[in-house]
This record gives structure tokens, C-alpha cells and sequence, in this order.
């Protein structure tokens, strides 16, 4: 639209030139220039893609310039600049938007110094060489200025396309932390109250047998309600899955290390395939724990679009010492029915790869076209580009930038017509202006007392401008102010004192139509003088509408937002709890509770010895959370059977950063399965602290195995 906006008065202005210009250039060059205006904003509306009309309409405006003088067939030198200088400027932004910002200023500058040589022929006015400069200098500043905003622009999009994803999975980690918290009270508090407290009253022989059936169907009940969560119908991004599975692997396999390859593309992931997926992985790495003996244990997902089909693979690599698959039996029920029979029910396969000595691969894949892409928000990114774009010293130093240049016109004008005490005046006038518009930018909106100086500085400039030149039409660099009242008003407008932005528009215009019709100019001279700062002072008041509409958008893009979040959140804290802890916790309780629910079945002393260990893991896991995973738990339960105190004191308060949690257990489980007397304690310390982990082993001697926020391990006798 603005290329259709700028044509208007270009041919306007071109009225008293077409005479004089060679017909086959007409044809070619001005009807390429309208041709190629009308159909950007059709192809725009139609959603195609507009960028080779950019191209052809910079293209045919260069080409048309630079062939100006040939097509010049009038008998005298020209009265006014080529009316092409007029369209140079919105097709240095076309030559942007057709490749790149900068082979946009490389157009900028060609267009300049083309037009610069034009002006020096018959054809543009036949003028002297430093007249020539000053319209080069006035040709190159607003493409310029528009150009470095296009390119800061590029640059905030670019960083927002890396930078957004990562700000809205921490805010949703955030939100899904809380949501496993409710949860894990919730859980906990079903452990303590029914499960722990029927395991109790067990292990008491003087229980009455019916009490403790009814206590035991009472937990199982809340078990089962527990895990009728409502329906799963949130899906999951690729990083929430690999959360889901890093909770669903830490108790079996807990030095495994989850990631989630970075170039994995924005798709959903359905709660029911990730379900599947996190039990696939979860048997593959309990087989590593249980037959691999890894050092390493890496879990990797991945998530690809290829040829429409979502793809995503989970693979699970250990440095154990591997196997030979042919010699693996057909039947083996954790990879038949826990792996290969799951995957195979969602349409996903399971690759095993692995030689003895070598370690093993598990690779799980999924494909499918259930989910659609995420939306990425692109008004969000739009809005947030558009604020880090027009930060103060940006913003700041384009105003700057405009008027530095002008003045330099203005310099020149001044040497070249000895029209020194006017000149310099306004000159004095635009940088006072410039001063008083710039003030406090970062801080506050305009004063309308600032505003007002700013429009009486820029009426007086005018003013003195006018006197200049007197009873002859200005030169292009004659009309520096203007576009030193043409910035100046926008930074009034941008900051927030529109109706004086538009009263000094009206005072200039009026002076300008004053200052043409008093002098005998023709209408040719007044939009010379006043189409600038009137195109641009409108295409600021609509882009500030936009920004304003943008920011409303924003605040409901991000209350929806932060609802899908939460609403995210709780959903895959049901699925941790219902995939995750309540499996574990049925694996643990289910068979024993079941027993004891059945008011006939007498007690055997093997059974209650059975409760009272469960009930001893339960309390560790309740208590020591940081310190606890089923390899811990069951060489803790061994070790007690050997009669090996174990104490596990969890003062925390949070849990431990990977790295030391993965150290401790590794150490702990080491330390309580060699021990065969004596006594061994526990300890985190809250966050702060130097030493993160303490273990103190009494047996014939006393050890201290120490372990600080970095995860190294020191080892002293006290």
C-alpha cells in the first residue's frame, strides 16, 4: 500500500515531465513502476508471495534512473528533479524485503550516487556538484534510517525464534513443579495416613483381624482413587516428555541422563503415546540396572517431521557390557510384552543394538499424525520483537541520525547561498527542537509543554526557512527542515502528544501552501515541500494503532497463555502420578495389601515381617526423598536384614541439584551393600551449604564420605 501511496504524488509531480521523457521509456519504466505498485497489494491480500514484485519494483526504479538522461528529450535542462527520487526511497525497502537488509543499503547508496550523477546532467537540473552532494545526502538518510529499523527488527525476530520456546518451557516447568508438588502431597499423604498406618497395625499381633481388612480395603480404595485421574486429553511438547521419563526412569535407573536433542521440531505428543513411550523406557532402563552394569546410562528423545509424518525416538544408550541379541530368547517378557507388544500397540517399533562388551542401544520410534503443530504465538513474538526493536538508545540515535544529516544539508545551503543569519538560525532551531523532543525519552511521555516548545521551535524553523528562498521553487536540499519537522513530529507522536504532533503538521502545512502560493509556485512545489512529513507522520499513527492493538492482543495471547500452561501442567502431573508413582507404589503394596484385605486370611509371621519392612521403605521414601531409589531401597532392606542400622535424615528442603543426587545414590547404594554390621547415616544438608551430602559408617572404623554441590566425592576417617 505504501508503494500505491507514494505513486500518486509521484505522478503528480512527473505531470510536467512526461512531455519531455522518451515514450518507450514511459512504457517500460513508469508503467513497470505502476504495474508492479498495484500488484503488491493484491498479491499481499491474496497471501502470495510478494517477494520477486519487490524485486522487480527496485530493479525497474534503478534501471529507470539510471537511464534518465537518455530518455530525456526535452530542448532545455529540467526545472525539477527526475519525479523518480520520489519512489527511490520505498524501493530501497523493496530491494530489502526482496533479499536482505544489506543488499538493501548496498541500493540505497547505488540509487544516491546514481541520483546524484543524474542531477549533474541537463536532465535533472544541470547542477554543480556540491548542490549534486546535498541531494545524494538528503536521498540517503530516511531510506537509511527505515533500513537500520528493519534490520534491528530481523535481529530481535531471530533472537525471540530461539529465545521464546526456552522462556515458555521454563515457565511451564515452573507450573508443572507446582503441579507435581499438589500431587506428591496428595500421594503422601495417602501413604502416611491409610497405606503405612494399615501396614502398622499389621505388624501388631493383638489387632483384631477385621480392623486391620478394613484398614487395608480403606488404602487400597484410595489407591484407586487416587489413580482415576480425569481424562488425559492434554498432549505434550518433546521436553515434557522427556520429563515424564526422566520421573519415570529415576527410581529404577537413577545415573541415567535425560535430554532432548536440540533441533527437535514443535510438535504434541499425545498422552497416550507418551505414556507408552515412558514404559517402553522405563524397562529399558531397568534392564540396564539390573544386567548391563553401566558406568553411563544416556536417554535421549528426539522429535522430527519428515515427509508429514511426526517422528519421535527415544534412545537409550548404556557403556555396559552389552550382550549378543541373537542369543536373547524369543519369549523374554520385559522386552516382548513391556517394550516391543507396547510399541507395537501405538504403531512404533523397538531396535536393539548391542555386542558384548560394547554396551547396548535401545531405539524407540514412534510415527504418527495425531497431534497438530504448536503455535508458536507469532503475534506474542511480533510484539515482543517490536518492543526490544524500539529501545531508547536505538531509537534515540535515529532521531539523532536524521537530523545530523539535515543539519549538514543545512551547512551547505547556507555556503552556497550566503544566506547565512536565517540558515543558521533554524539550524539552531532544529537542534534545540531536537533536544527538548529527545529529553528523558527512557523515562516518561512528553510534557505537553515539551510538545509545545518542540511544535513553536519547528513553526519559527519553517518560518526562517521560507525567507530563504524567495519567488523561485527550493532545490531538494532546500528543504532540509522538512524532514527535520517530519522526524521531530513522530518522536512527539511516538511519544504520546498526538493532537500536538498533528497541530504542528497543519501549522507546517499551511506555511508551506503560504509560502508556494505567495511566491507564484505551482501545486508541484507544495508536495515537494509537504509530502514527506505528511506520509510519514500517517504511517506513524498507523503503525502506533497497530503496536496498540498488538499490545492488546499480547495481554490476551498471554492470559491464554498461562491458562493452556497450567492447564498443561496438571494434566502431566496426573500422568506422572497415575504412570509413574501409583505403578510403583502398586508394584510395592498391592499383592501385601491385597492379602491383608481379605478378613479370612490369617497372618503368616513371614507377612508381617513383610509389612514391617515395607512400611520401613515407605517411611525412608517419605522422609529422605533425595536419598531414596529402588536400588537404595533394596540394598537398605538387605542390609537391615543383615542388622545393619541405615538412617536417612533429608534436610533439604528441595531436591539436589542431578549431578549430586546421581553421586549419592551411587555411593550410598555401594556403602550399604558392603556393610555387614555397625551403622550408617545419611544426611543432606539445606541449601547453602559447602557439603550437600554426608554419609557417616560406623563399623570397626569410622569413615566420612562427604559430597558437595558440584558432585565430588571426599572420602576421610574421623
Amino acid at each position: 500500500m505504501t508503494c500505491v501511496g507514494v505513486i500518486l504524488p509521484a505522478l503528480f509531480m512527473a505531470l510536467g515531465q512526461l512531455p519531455h521523457l522518451h515514450p518507450l521509456w514511459l512504457a517500460t519504466v513508469g508503467g513497470g513502476i505502476v504495474g508492479f505498485s498495484l500488484l503488491m497489494p493484491i498479491y499481499a491480500w491474496s497471501l502470495g508471495d510478494v517477494r520477486w514484485l519487490c524485486g522487480a519494483y527496485a530493479l525497474v526504479n534503478l534501471v529507470g534512473l539510471a537511464t534518465w538522461p537518455l530518455a530525456w528529450m526535452g530542448p532545455a535542462k529540467a526545472e525539477h528533479a527526475p519525479w523518480l527520487w520520489m519512489c527511490l526511497g520505498v524501493a530501497a525497502v523493496c530491494a530489502a524485503m526482496a533479499t536482505t537488509v544489506a543488499v538493501g543499503f548496498g541500493y540505497t547508496i547505488v540509487a544516491a550516487l546514481v541520483f546524484g550523477g543524474v542531477r549533474m546532467t541537463r536532465s535533472g537540473g544541470d547542477l554543480d556538484a556540491l548542490e549534486a552532494m546535498q541531494d545524494v545526502l538528503t536521498l540517503l538518510v530516511l531510506p537509511t534510517a527505515l533500513l537500520l529499523l528493519i534490520q534491528f527488527f530481523a535481529n530481535a525476530v531471530e533472537e525471540l525464534d530461539a529465545t521464546t520456546v526456552d522462556s515458555q518451557r521454563v515457565e511451564a516447568d515452573r507450573a508443572i513443579d507446582r503441579a507435581l508438588n499438589q500431587q506428591r502431597t496428595v500421594l503422601d499423604a495417602i501413604i502416611h495416613d491409610r497405606v503405612m498406618t494399615t501396614l502398622v497395625a499389621a505388624v501388631q499381633t493383638d489387632q483384631p483381624r477385621g480392623e486391620v481388612a478394613a484398614l487395608a480395603r480403606t488404602a487400597l480404595d484410595a489407591v484407586t482413587e487416587a489413580g482415576a485421574t480425569p481424562d488425559l486429553g492434554q498432549s505434550l511438547t518433546p521436553h515434557q516428555l522427556a520429563r515424564l521419563i526422566e520421573d519415570m526412569v529415576e527410581s529404577v535407573c537413577p545415573q541415567a541422563q535425560v535430554s532432548v536433542d536440540p533441533g527437535s521440531a514443535g510438535f504434541l505428543i499425545s498422552a497416550a503415546v507418551a505414556s507408552v513411550l515412558g514404559q517402553a523406557t522405563r524397562e529399558a532402563a531397568l534392564n540396564v540396572t539390573r544386567h548391563a552394569e553401566a558406568e553411563n546410562v544416556t536417554i535421549e528423545v528426539s522429535a522430527r517431521i519428515d515427509r508429514g509424518d511426526q517422528q519421535v525416538r527415544v534412545v537409550v544408550r548404556d557403556d555396559g557390557k552389552g550382550f549378543d541379541p541373537g542369543d536373547l530368547p524369543e519369549n523374554r517378557f520385559g522386552i516382548r510384552v513391556s517394550m516391543t507388544e507396547r510399541m507395537s500397540n501405538i504403531g512404533g517399533t523397538v531396535d536393539i543394538d548391542s555386542r558384548v562388551g560394547a554396551g547396548t542401544v535401545v531405539s524407540l520410534l514412534w510415527i504418527g499424525r495425531d497431534q497438530r503443530p504448536t503455535d508458536r504465538v507469532s503475534r506474542r513474538r511480533a510484539s515482543e520483537a517490536l518492543q526490544s526493536v524500539l529501545r531508547v538508545e536505538l531509537f534515540l540515535f535515529l532521531v539523532w541520525l536524521v537530523v545530523g544529516i539535515q543539519v549538514l544539508v543545512g551547512l551547505l545551503q547556507a555556503q552556497a547561498t550566503g544566506a547565512d543569519p536565517p540558515v543558521l538560525s533554524a539550524l539552531a532551531l532544529a537542534l534545540v527542537a531536537t533536544a527538548i523532543a529527545v529529553r528523558r525519552a527512557g523515562e516518561r511521555r512528553i510534557s505537553n509543554v515539551e510538545a509545545g516548545l518542540v511544535v513553536l521551535c519547528l513553526t519559527a524553523l519553517s518560518y526562517l526557512m521560507n525567507q530563504v528562498v524567495q519567488n523561485t521553487p527550493m532545490a531538494g536540499y532546500g528543504t532540509w527542515h522538512s524532514s527535520v519537522i517530519m522526524v521531530l513530529l513522530i518522536t512527539v507522536l511516538v511519544r504520546g502528544r498526538r493532537a500536538l504532533a498533528w497541530l504542528g503538521l497543519a501549522i507546517f502545512l499551511v506555511q508551506a501552501a503560504a509560502w508556494t502560493y505567495r511566491n507564484q509556485l505551482g501545486p508541484d512545489v507544495f508536495i515537494d515541500v509537504a509530502f514527506g512529513p505528511l506520509l510519514w507522520l500517517v504511517l506513524a499513527t498507523l503503525v502506533l494503532r497497530g503496536v496498540r492493538s498488538i499490545g492488546e492482543q499480547l495481554v490476551r495471547v498471554r492470559s491464554a497463555s498461562l491458562q493452556n500452561t497450567q492447564a498443561m501442567a496438571e494434566s502431566f502431573s496426573r500422568l506422572v502420578l497415575r504412570e509413574v508413582w501409583l505403578t510403583e507404589l502398586r508394584g510395592q503394596i498391592g499383592p501385601l495389601l491385597q492379602s491383608l484385605a481379605d478378613p479370612t486370611h490369617q497372618l503368616s509371621a513371614d507377612e508381617r515381617d513383610a509389612c514391617r519392612v515395607l512400611e520401613g521403605r515407605l517411611r525412608d521414601a517419605l522422609r529422605a526423598g533425595n536419598l531414596v531409589s529402588q536400588g537404595v531401597s533394596d540394598a537398605i532392606q538387605a542390609a537391615r536384614g543383615r542388622g545393619v542400622e541405615v538412617v536417612l535424615v533429608d534436610n533439604r528442603g528441595s531436591k539436589l541439584p542431578e549431578a549430586v543426587r546421581r553421586t549419592t545414590l551411587r555411593q550410598l547404594e555401594q556403602l550399604v551393600r558392603s556393610s555387614t554390621s555397625g551403622r550408617i547415616v545419611a544426611r543432606t544438608a539445606p541449601e547453602g551449604y559447602a557439603e550437600a551430602v554426608t554419609i557417616l559408617q560406623v563399623d570397626a572404623e569410622r569413615n566420612l564420605t562427604t559430597i558437595d554441590e558440584s558432585g565430588t566425592v571426599t572420602v576421610r576417617k574421623t
